[in-house]
């Protein structure tokens, strides 16, 4: 039976036929079941969203939709729902009739009669089965990020949109605790060795532009005092407005290749010193130009040319013209490794 509203005077319908208006035309699936778990009434989006005829739907019970998964849980919701006078959400997994899953989110609420004894209850229901979709690939894609991290580095690392820690699983590696790095930048970092200021700001530059970077490294002492090499590398996290949210990278301890770099410098930095230092001449000359790549202060003191005339000069210009062809053969031999000859010189005054 309709009534005026007493404001307005409009005619408002009765409750049966607002319910029955909304029971069929929203596109939530809506569902009136029994105390013992059956339904009584299904509206069209859930027939739509199960895959069953309305008649069909009404001749299950709520568990026999139910994920094998799920069904205890859906067992003590109902029960829980029967205990209280508010309603009660949770998320479950339908079977629909071709047997695909359907994850779904379900408020629920218990009807009473006037004098409180439950009469039935009415849950809506909200597909929800994209959303955990991207979630579970989301989790995937975490999980093989996270092997790979393993696999490939020491560590992996958060930062928030001020370029602070804020998660550090693995640095443990390191021997610190993430206590020491959660909340402070990279360049607030205890135990820093001192880098050029230029390469800082050329880092912090490139972060307030928000792109990746790769093999940024840096010098820092670990758990025992002992300063490392370390290797970082990392991309932005933006959301899905596209506002940048941070960082998130790996980084990896590259101390003994950087060690391995220093030894073979200092090595070619001893080799460079005897060379020069050797009392005869000596040089370098590249095998197909024979142009002349480094030579020793004994040449240059003994042929008279400066080093950069050298540098500028091939072999060729040192030997009289007719033992050019030998030379050229020589150089040209893919079999030698060495070799030892007794040649001819002329010096820059023509001796």
């Amino acid at each position: 039976m309709n009534g005026p509203d007493r404001q307005s005077g409009v005619a408002v319908p009765d409750g049966e036929t607002l319910f029955r208006s909304l029971f069929g035309q929203v596109a939530v699936g809506i569902a009136v079941g029994s105390l013992d778990g059956r339904f009584l009434r299904v509206n069209e989006a859930l027939c739509r969203l199960l895959g069953y005829g309305e008649q069909e739907l009404l001749q299950k019970s709520f568990e026999d939709i139910t994920h094998d998964g799920d069904r205890q849980a859906s067992r003590d919701f109902q029960n829980e729902l029967l205990t209280t006078s508010q309603s009660r959400v949770y998320e479950k997994r339908y079977l629909s009739k071709d047997g695909s899953t359907v994850w779904v989110r379900i408020t629920g609420t218990l009807v009473r009669d006037r004098s409180g004894a439950p009469q039935c209850s009415v849950a809506l229901i909200h597909d929800i089965t994209e959303v955990k979709l991207a979630e579970e690939a989301l989790k995937a894609s975490e999980s093989r990020f996270r092997r790979m991290v393993d696999m490939s580095s020491d560590w992996y690392w958060v930062q928030d949109e001020n370029f602070r820690f804020v998660d550090l699983p693995g640095v443990e590696k390191r021997g610190l605790g993430q206590d020491v790095f959660v909340g402070k930048a990279r360049w607030e970092l205890p135990g820093l060795a001192p880098l050029p200021e230029k390469v800082w700001q050329q880092h912090r530059d490139k972060l307030e532009r928000h792109e990746p970077f790769s093999d940024f490294v840096y010098v820092a002492a670990d758990g025992k005092g002992e300063m490392r090499y370390l290797s970082v590398t990392g991309e932005p996290i933006f959301d899905a407005l596209g506002k940048f949210k941070g960082y998130h990278g790996v980084g990896k301890d590259v101390t003994e290749k950087a060690r391995g770099l220093k030894d073979l410098e200092d090595s070619e930095e001893r080799y460079r010193m005897l060379f020069d230092i050797h009392p005869r001449p000596m040089w370098v000359v590249e095998n197909k130009t024979l142009r002349f790549l480094a030579v020793n202060q004994a040449a240059v003191d003994h042929y008279g040319y400066s080093r950069e005339e050298f540098l500028s000069m091939t072999a060729e210009q040192l030997r009289p013209p007719e033992d050019i062809a030998q030379l050229l053969k020589d150089f040209q031999d893919p079999s030698r490794s060495y070799m030892q000859r007794v040649a001819r010189h002329r010096k820059k005054n023509g001796e």
